[in-house]
C-alpha cells in the first residue's frame, strides 16, 4: 500500500477535525431544540388546559349542567385548531364527537422519524371529564419539530459548505507550503549518495526555514566530521599509546611513533611484515586467539600480556583490539591494535598486594604477641601471684608468732609482708599491663574507665575525661584490644613528652554505622623535633600499624605548641541491636 502524502494528511486531518465540529455543533443545536421545544409545549400545553377548565366554568354556572357539553362542543368549533393541541370531545358512550381540525402550517411535510425521536416531549394526555363525556387534550409538537428541523437543515447546509471551502482552501494552501519537501528530499537524496557539499536554499516557510538550517547544519557537520578523521590520523600519530593496523594474515599495515618507541621497530621496517616478530614464543597461542576474537568482531579489552622489543626485552603491555570494518562491503577487512606499557603499574600492584600482605602478618603479629601476654600475665597472676601470696601468708604468720617476744626475728616477718605486698602489687600491675581483666569480663567501656581511673590515680594534676557514645557491644576481641592499647599508648605519650593539663578521649559509633572513631587529643606542647622522631619511631609506628592491620585509618594533628590529636577510624560488625533493628 502505497504512502500517504503529507499534503493528504494534512487535508485528511483539517476535514476529520471540521466533522467534529460540525457533529458537536450539531449535538448543541439538537439539544438545544429539545429544550425549547419542551419549553413550548409545556408553556401552550398550561394556557391550553387553564383555557379549557374555565370555559366548562363558566359553561357549567351560565346553562343547564345537562347542556354542558353542548355548549364547549360549540366553543370547540368556534375556536377551531390551537396550536400544538389536538382536542376531542367524547360522549358517554365514548363516541367522538368532536375533534380539532388539522393544521394547515407546512401542511403535507414532517421532520424525519429520527430527529422527531430525538427532541420530541414526553407529555402526559390529560382526560378532562365533562357533564355527558370527557375531553381529551395531546400535545402534538409535530410542527415545531418541522419548524427546529428546517433551521437544524439550513445550519447543516451552511457548515458542509463551510467545510467543502475550508478544505479546498487548504488543499491549495498546504500545496504551496509543501513544495520545499521535494527540495528537502533531493537534498537528502544527494547527501546519501556522499555529496556532502550540498546545501539548501533559504525558504519562506519558518518551518521549512528551520529544517532548512538544520540540514545545512548537519552538512556542515558532516564535513567537520571528515576533516576530524583526518585529525584522527594525526591524533594516532601522536598517541602515547602503541598502534597499528594487522590485516587478517596478521600483517602490519599502519605502525604508528609510539609503537616505534616501545618496541624499537620503524614504521618502515614493520610494514608488510608479520607481528608474529613481536610475540614471544609462549604467547603465540594467545595472540592466535585474540586475532580470530577479531575475525569475529568481537573486542579485546585491556588484556595483560607481553610482547618482544627489537633488542629481545619482554615488555609488559595492555592489549586492547578492535576489528576494522569495510563500510562499504561491512566485512571485517582487519583490527586495530593498541598497546600500553603497564610495568610500572603492575609494580604499583604489586607493591600494593605487598603491603597487603605485610599488614595481614602484622595483625597476626599483634594477635599472637596479645595471646603470649594473656599467657604471661595468667602465669603471673597464678604462679608468682600464688608465691608471693604464700610468703606473704608465711610473714604474717611469724610476725603474729614473735610480736610479744619482738626482737629482729618479728622485725624481720614484719619486712616480709611488707616487701610481699608490694611485689604483689607491681605484679598486679605488670599483669593489669599485659592483659586487662576488665577487657575480657566487662567489655571495651568498663575497660577503659578502669584504664583512665588508674591515669588519674597517677597523674592526679592532669584532667583525663573519657566520653563513649553509640552501640559499643559486640566489636570484637581485635577491634576492642586495639582501641585499648591505642588509648593506653596515647596517655603513656601525653604523661612521657606532652606536659599537659587535660586529655580528652572520645569513641564514637555512630548507629547503623559499620565503623568507629577514637580520638585522643590533649592540650600540652605538641611535638617538638625530638619527641616527633622518638614517637615516630616507637608509639606512633604502633598505633598506625594496628590500625592499619584492622583496615583502619589513622591521623595525627600535631602543631608546636598547640597539642596533640590523634583520630583512628576502624571498621565495626553491625551490632546485634542494630541488626535486630
Amino acid at each position: 500500500m502505497p504512502a500517504l502524502s503529507l499534503r493528504f494528511r494534512i487535508n485528511l486531518l483539517i476535514s476529520v477535525v471540521t466533522l467534529l465540529f460540525v457533529a458537536i455543533l450539531l449535538n448543541v443545536v439538537i439539544d438545544d431544540a429539545r429544550r425549547s421545544i419542551r419549553e413550548e409545549m409545556e408553556g401552550a400545553n398550561r394556557v391550553t388546559l387553564q383555557l379549557l377548565s374555565t370555559v366548562l366554568r363558566d359553561a357549567g354556572a351560565r346553562t343547564d349542567p345537562s347542556r354542558a357539553s353542548e355548549a364547549l362542543l360549540g366553543f370547540l368549533r368556534e375556536l377551531g385548531r390551537v396550536r400544538a393541541h389536538d382536542i376531542r370531545l367524547f360522549d358517554r358512550d365514548d363516541r367522538e364527537i368532536y375533534a380539532s381540525p388539522p393544521s394547515v402550517y407546512k401542511a403535507g411535510r414532517a421532520a424525519p422519524r429520527w430527529f422527531s425521536a430525538l427532541v420530541h416531549p414526553q407529555l402526559p394526555v390529560v382526560n378532562m371529564p365533562v357533564d355527558g363525556g370527557h375531553l381529551v387534550v395531546t400535545v402534538d409538537s409535530s410542527r415545531s419539530i418541522l419548524d427546529a428541523w428546517d433551521e437544524l437543515a439550513e445550519l447543516m447546509t451552511l457548515a458542509v459548505a463551510f467545510a467543502v471551502a475550508v478544505n479546498a482552501l487548504v488543499f491549495f494552501l498546504v500545496g504551496r507550503s509543501v513544495r520545499p519537501v521535494d527540495a528537502v528530499a533531493e537534498g537528502l537524496q544527494r547527501m546519501e549518495r556522499g555529496e556532502f557539499h550540498t546545501r539548501l536554499p533559504r525558504f519562506a516557510v519558518p518551518e521549512f526555514e528551520a529544517i532548512g538550517g538544520s540540514f545545512n547544519r548537519m552538512a556542515d557537520a558532516l564535513e567537520a566530521s571528515l576533516a576530524d578523521n583526518r585529525r584522527l590520523a594525526l591524533i594516532a600519530q601522536q598517541s602515547g599509546d602503541a598502534i597499528f593496523t594487522l590485516d587478517l594474515e596478521g600483517r602490519v599495515g599502519y605502525w604508528n611513533p609510539a609503537a616505534e618507541r616501545l618496541l624499537g621497530y620503524g614504521a618502515a621496517e614493520m610494514a608488510g611484515r608479520t607481528a608474529e616478530c613481536i610475540v614471544p614464543q609462549d604467547g603465540r597461542a594467545q595472540f592466535a586467539a585474540h586475532a580470530e576474537l577479531i575475525r569475529a568482531r568481537g573486542l579485546v579489552d585491556h588484556v595483560e600480556t607481553v610482547r618482544l622489543a627489537r633488542d629481545g626485552r619482554r615488555v609488559e603491555v595492555a592489549v586492547s583490539a578492535a576489528p576494522l570494518v569495510d563500510p562499504v562491503s561491512d566485512t571485517v577487512i582487519g583490527g586495530i591494535w593498541s598497546l600500553r606499557d603497564v610495568t610500572e603499574a603492575k609494580r604499583a600492584r604489586e607493591a600494593e598486594a605487598e603491603l597487603a600482605q605485610n599488614r595481614h602478618l602484622t595483625r597476626l603479629i599483634q594477635t599472637r604477641l596479645e595471646e603470649e601476654r594473656r599467657l604471661i600475665a595468667r602465669e603471673l597472676h597464678d604462679e608468682l601471684g600464688q608465691y608471693v601470696t604464700a610468703v606473704k601468708t608465711l610473714g604474717a604468720v611469724i610476725a603474729n608468732q614473735t610480736r610479744t617476744s619482738g626482737g629482729e626475728t618479728h622485725r624481720g616477718a614484719v619486712t616480709i609482708v611488707e616487701v610481699a605486698e608490694r611485689i604483689y602489687d607491681i605484679v598486679h600491675d605488670i599483669v593489669r599491663q599485659l592483659r586487662p581483666s576488665a577487657l575480657d569480663h566487662l567489655g571495651l567501656e568498663d575497660a577503659l574507665a578502669e584504664a583512665v581511673g588508674n591515669w588519674r590515680r597517677l597523674q592526679p594534676g592532669m584532667a583525663v575525661e573519657l566520653r563513649m557514645e553509640g552501640e559499643l557491644d559486640g566489636l570484637g576481641e581485635e577491634t576492642n584490644i586495639t582501641i585499648y592499647r591505642i588509648v593506653q599508648e596515647c596517655l603513656t605519650n601525653v604523661v612521657k613528652h606532652a606536659q599537659a593539663s587535660r586529655v580528652d578521649i572520645l569513641v564514637r559509633r555512630p548507629l547503623g554505622e559499620p565503623w568507629l572513631m577514637l580520638t585522643v587529643s590533649d592540650d600540652g606542647r605538641g611535638l617538638t623535633e625530638r619527641n616527633a622522631v622518638e614517637a615516630a619511631r616507637f608509639g606512633l609506628l604502633g598505633m598506625r600499624e594496628r590500625t592499619e592491620a584492622l583496615g583502619g585509618s589513622f591521623e595525627l594533628d600535631a602543631v608546636p605548641g598547640a597539642g596533640v590529636t590523634v583520630r583512628v577510624r576502624l571498621p565495626a560488625p553491625a551490632a546485634a541491636g542494630e541488626a535486630a533493628a
